[in-house]
């Protein structure tokens, strides 16, 4: 069974490709460059470097979010439309997951956490694979206060964190018992995107 992942909801798109559960290589594309920019070429040399076309690939998964509003429309869209034309399942993953699982095996809580900017995050709290919280929108220092002491903190929300979601993690997580699967995925954004708070600011300030 082979498995493309695919994350843009970070500042850096990643591509993996997995076969039989086992990661073949995972891609990064340019920093520098916009998503809309570099994720085909991306998805392309991966395939390409291990020797697979896109019509050899069984299963996509990608992260639905919460990051970046225009990276996870990005992803979604382009894995939505690959999956509709190979009429191939998708499996949708949450970024907050992807984090907590990039903190390898531990006993302890773990926290992941996605700056959203003036104070305020993404977060969700895992416990043995079990979610303790669900992904939510929350005010960084009360939310932080709340949580038990030996808590994991992972994400980017302070600068000794500093990890972001990888595609790599996506399959991991795609591959998990009780993941999402279904024939399109739908994009997880936890809050209103800055252009529509704003709009519903004028609105009612008219």
């Amino acid at each position: 069974m082979m498995l493309l992942a695919l994350d843009t909801t970070a500042a850096t798109a990643t591509a993996a490709l997995f076969r039989d559960e086992t990661l073949v290589a995972e891609r990064e594309a340019d920093a520098d460059k916009k998503h809309a920019e570099t994720v085909l070429p991306l998805i392309d040399t991966l395939l390409e470097e291990n020797g697979v076309t896109i019509a050899q690939i069984d299963r996509f998964a990608v992260d639905i979010g919460p990051g970046s509003f225009t990276g996870v429309r990005i992803g979604v869209s382009l894995v939505n439309a690959l999956a509709f034309a190979l009429g191939k399942p998708i499996v949708s993953v949450d970024s907050l997951l992807t984090l907590a699982l990039s903190a390898g095996e531990t006993q302890k809580p773990v926290c992941a956490m996605i700056d959203a900017r003036n104070g305020n995050a993404y977060a969700a709290l895992y416990h043995s694979g079990r979610t303790i919280i669900e992904p939510c929108a929350v005010e960084i220092e009360s939310f932080c206060a709340k949580l038990p002491e030996d808590t994991i903190l992972i994400g980017d929300v302070r600068t000794e964190l500093k990890t972001f979601p990888r595609a790599a993690f996506v399959g991991l997580a795609a591959m998990r018992q009780g993941a999402q699967t279904g024939a399109e995925a739908e994009p997880l954004y936890l809050r209103p995107s800055q252009a529509e708070r704003t709009k519903k600011q004028s609105a009612k300030e008219a």
